[in-house]
């Protein structure tokens, strides 16, 4: 028995000693690749458990995520550091920033030995340069949706299972919200909610040159009717008490509607889990309305988020190690993997059909929304969002134009109208 119990203890211990001296091996004869990206809370968990899972199944490299401040940071901080020669190997650039990338070849290396038609078509046109090779690996791509708050709904007698599915019901639901006190909706990112969605929902244009995928020099151009109809409408439900504006990032429209001070938000469908945890009510879900005036049946919708983009000024051997890695993380495992724990769009169509047959909408109703929103609906001239090299500039000006239009400085018309 003695015996028996010796020898167990010593195989264990061998054992113990093989896997220390792999774990040593791996760790000096790994080459560190260092992730820039702006995930935070339970996205950079994710993340980061995404990695830490991918390293020790082969001994070439280590991926080390770091994260930044933010993705304007994220971006800033790249460029000063290609200039400096001191840039990180990978880094996750969003999706305003990434024209800037894709026309600059000289930061980035194409992705290559990846299928690109594994891809959801928006994100796929979005990140792929003229000759249909992916610039980027399309990662955490998201989409707006409706969140509603059941209880002020029941409160102002409206069914809190009917979400507005058009702006022409939305007035209703607004006055019967404004009638027991409640303002009727807020959203983040103006440029997004009541510009890009608004024009991809529709299938109109917001650029020249095909929104900037048709050919180089193209440039803002505003001056669709249903554009400045509705900024219109947004400018007079502001008036109204039917719509609030709470900035042009995330948290104070949040906050706003977790503080019970309006009925509905639009914002990302990655964002529920946060909102859940905030609120004290039931949340209903919605897709983004649209005017049904205009179109009898919406377009898909444009996506955010981000992409990864490998970055230029490494040896080609680095670029060999690398692959796996970019492989990996586009395998339809991953990636059904990170859309369900996220909340982010199913990048692959692999990862929406395998979610799809697990029977994982069934009780994923935000996940299930933003999907049909981009993958179900007819894809038109412009729904792929917009390329324009100067975009973070404009989208600031877009802001500032939107600001303008809620203070009575401008119409609809002047705030629409703006030089590049």
């Amino acid at each position: 028995m003695t015996n028996g119990f010796f020898f167990r203890y010593y195989i264990v211990r061998q054992i113990k000693s093989i896997f220390t001296l792999f774990l040593l091996v791996y760790a000096i004869q790994a080459e560190e690749v260092y992730l820039w990206h702006a995930l935070d809370g339970p996205l950079k968990e994710s993340f980061e458990k995404i990695v830490d899972d991918f390293n020790p199944s082969q001994g070439d490299i280590k991926v080390i995520p770091l994260k930044q401040a933010n993705y304007k940071v994220l971006v800033e901080e790249t460029l000063l550091a290609f200039e400096n020669k001191k840039h990180p190997h990978i880094v996750q650039v969003y999706e305003v920033a990434a024209p800037t990338f894709i026309a600059n070849e000289a930061l980035y290396r194409p992705i290559t030995g990846i299928d690109p038609s594994r891809f959801m078509d928006v994100a796929r046109r979005f990140y792929s340069r003229d000759d249909g090779q992916l610039a980027a690996l399309p990662w955490n791509a998201s989409t707006g949706i409706l969140f509603y708050n059941k209880e002020a709904f029941q409160k102002a007698g409206l069914d809190p299972e009917s979400p507005p599915k058009t702006w022409e019901e939305f007035e209703a639901v607004a006055l019967a919200l404004k009638k027991v006190g409640i303002i009727g909706y807020t959203t983040a990112w103006p440029s997004a909610y009541h510009l890009e969605h608004v024009a991809s929902l529709h299938n109109i244009p917001i650029a020249t040159e095909e929104n900037g995928f048709g050919g180089k020099g193209a440039q803002l151009k505003l001056s669709h009717p249903l554009l400045i109809k509705h900024w219109s409408k947004v400018a007079e439900w502001h008036s109204k008490g039917y719509f609030s504006y709470r900035g042009s990032f995330s948290d104070e429209p949040e906050k706003f509607f977790t503080d019970e001070k309006c009925g509905i938000l639009l914002q990302g469908a990655n964002r529920l889990p946060l909102l859940l945890r905030k609120a004290s009510f039931p949340i209903g879900l919605g897709p983004i309305p649209y005017w049904k005036s205009e179109v009898e049946t919406p377009y898909t919708l444009n996506t955010g988020g981000g992409a990864l983009f490998v970055m230029s000024g490494f040896s080609e051997e680095l670029y060999a190690k690398i692959q796996p890695f970019l492989k990996y993380l586009s395998s339809p495992e991953v990636q059904t993997r990170w859309h369900q724990e996220t909340g982010y769009l199913p990048i692959s169509k692999a990862a929406y059909e395998k979610s799809l047959h697990e029977g994982f909408y069934e009780n994923h109703p935000a996940h299930r929304i933003a999907a049909e929103e981009v993958l179900c609906r007819p894809i038109g001239k412009y729904s792929f969002g917009v390329r324009l090299e100067n975009y973070i500039e404009l989208r600031e000006q877009i802001v500032s134009q939107f600001e303008k239009l809620l203070r009575g400085e401008l119409t609809p018309q002047q705030a629409l109208e703006f030089p590049n």
